[in-house]
């Protein structure tokens, strides 16, 4: 069994226009991303970055994806996925754009790697804590975030993948992904499933997404009672 790490970045020629892009432009569009990667028969899926990246041009991604065996030591050929991504967000900016999921792929010796992204407009960025205010402190199960307009799920954790969920002293509970990106005026709804529960502990909030201020609604789900928050901030 391989342990991997991912490094996604923008060419060392384009760092410059990237930071500008991020820090000076307008706020025109929104990417987030997960990685995809498939090598013979089994597949890995990689998250991140943990926050939305603002486009007025041109990305380059960099892949430089490396492994090594179950202890640690190098193998012989460790270069799983290497090369670059280019991802155009001059062609979004056009009257007819449609909301909707993306693919890159990045065909290498070893493997291949699928980028999934999506543009959205007029982006704001949503925060998602959740409090545990009573039952156990552990939590084992999933947590899903879903934008209205963009037909995907984003897990936010996942006790299968991320491991066991627990609560710190403040009752809150760190989860693998927490910045969620959605239209300014569109709605985000926050799932939480806990596992072995029926098919009516799953309880899913919605919540207005708005350039600052928070919002916050408690829920009862199988054995918890706990509190969903959700702060937003603008894209810089």
């Amino acid at each position: 069994m391989a342990q991997c790490a991912i490094l996604t970045k923008p060419s060392e020629r384009d760092s410059r226009c990237f930071t500008q892009q991020i820090f000076s432009q307008s706020r025109l569009f929104l990417l987030t991303m997960a990685t995809h990667l498939m090598s013979m028969d089994n597949s890995l899926v990689l998250t991140g970055p943990k926050r939305g990246l603002a486009v007025c041009g041109s990305l380059f991604f960099e892949i430089n994806l490396k492994v090594k065996d179950v202890h640690g030591r190098e193998v012989k050929d460790e270069r799983l996925s290497k090369g670059m991504l280019d991802i155009n967000g001059i062609t979004r900016q056009t009257s007819n754009f449609k909301y909707g999921v993306e693919t890159g792929t990045l065909v290498s010796m070893h493997s291949t790697l699928e980028m999934n992204f999506a543009f959205v407009r007029d982006a704001v960025e949503g925060t998602v804590e959740i409090r545990i205010l009573e039952g156990p402190v552990d939590f084992h199960g999933k947590i899903i975030a879903t934008p209205t307009r963009v037909p995907c799920e984003i897990v936010l954790h996942d006790s299968r993948v991320n491991g066991l969920l627990t609560a710190g002293d403040d009752q809150v509970m760190r989860t693998a992904r927490r910045v969620v990106c959605v239209s300014v005026g569109e709605m985000l709804l926050v799932t939480v499933a806990p596992e072995g529960g029926d098919e009516l502990s799953p309880h899913t909030v919605r919540f207005a997404s708005k350039l600052n201020g928070y919002a916050a609604e408690n829920m009862m789900c199988g054995n918890y009672k706990m509190q969903v928050k959700v702060t937003w901030s603008i894209v810089m």
